[in-house]
């Protein structure tokens, strides 16, 4: 799974800019809507203006703050002599010809095309592209409204909807009410195979009721009822019940879990990548992985195989001949 988030995008346009100077662009026209994120970036690197596709077939005129005035001032969209035309990923190029189709037959200037992503090495419906990214590819902005949701796990506190505070989480009646009026975070627009979460069981009326309020659509409300444990048992005991659950689900193919070390804990027992919503990075399986997310792994994983290979080499010496 690669995952692109906004940092990402960030450093990937930085770090190609200079492919752009020397195209003599006047204005850069994004395409709606995960495309006026990169066509934005683009244009106050480059300090140009910048429009959206519709406001440019309208020849409409390049809106700029008052702060500071681009470098090629226009007086309309078509005053440019070369546009340079931003979505932010291509993989079928339906977008970009639909694009195309859209710009009026009046404007007669040079149009540059072009996607950040790509998921072919030589797409020929750009110009140019940044940045050849595979599939499977999620991106940070559309992570709650991609497809792949259908075929997901997703916690709630955290995720969905705020944490409670520990004075909330135990006292019955505060927890309750917490259940109930539950400030939402980002809410996913799609449907999700999977709800899981360590609530207990007897508060499996108000979490649907929750989540009816506010439009979540879901196959399925799995609440692992650790409400009696410590908080430390808690915490083990709500990774390995999201990890079990998420291993014998063969069709899921992602989970969405709020806290870096269950992300961890779940990526390396499943071997399935997890997406943390703290701290915004994808979590997989592996050594390269887990050092990159967890530096102390490498200790703890070394620490490990040494005291199981210490009482084997020793009990081999002890028996060795002569």
């Amino acid at each position: 799974m690669n995952f692109i988030s906004y940092a990402d995008l960030s450093g990937d346009i930085r770090g190609n800019l200079h492919r752009l100077h020397d195209r003599e662009i006047d204005l850069v026209v994004g395409i709606p809507r995960s495309g006026m994120i990169p066509a934005y970036m683009i244009a106050l690197y480059l300090n140009l203006s910048c429009i959206d596709l519709v406001s440019f077939c309208r020849n409409e005129s390049p809106a700029n703050g008052s702060t500071r005035s681009p470098g090629k001032a226009l007086a309309r969209a078509w005053d440019a002599k070369t546009i340079l035309l931003v979505d932010d990923s291509i993989t079928s190029g339906r977008s970009m010809r639909s694009a195309i189709k859209q710009l009026p037959e009046a404007f007669t200037g040079r149009v540059i095309r072009m996607a950040v992503y790509s998921s072919s090495t030589t797409p020929a419906e750009v110009d140019l592209h940044f940045r050849h990214l595979a599939w499977p590819r999620l991106f940070e902005w559309n992570v709650y409204h991609h497809g792949i949701l259908i075929r997901s796990c997703v916690d709630l506190d955290g995720v969905l909807c705020m944490r409670p505070t520990p004075e909330q989480r135990h006292d019955q009646e505060h927890y309750r009410a917490f259940l109930q009026s539950a400030e939402p975070l980002i809410l996913p627009s799609g449907k999700i195979h999977s709800l899981i979460s360590s609530r207990p069981e007897a508060y499996r009326k108000e979490t649907e009721a929750w989540l009816e309020k506010h439009g979540i659509r879901y196959e399925r409300l799995v609440l692992l009822d650790l409400a009696e444990q410590t908080d430390g048992q808690r915490l083990a005991s709500c990774s390995a019940g999201k990890a079990d659950y998420y291993h014998a689900e063969a069709k899921l193919d992602l989970f969405l879990e709020g806290d870096p070390d269950q992300a961890l804990a779940i990526a390396k027992a499943t071997g399935k990548p997890v997406f943390c919503v703290g701290d915004n990075r994808i979590y997989r399986a592996g050594a390269r992985e887990a050092l990159l997310t967890d530096p102390a792994w490498l200790l703890r994983s070394t620490l490990k195989k040494l005291s199981q290979a210490i009482p084997t080499a020793l009990k081999r010496r002890l028996h060795k001949p002569g």
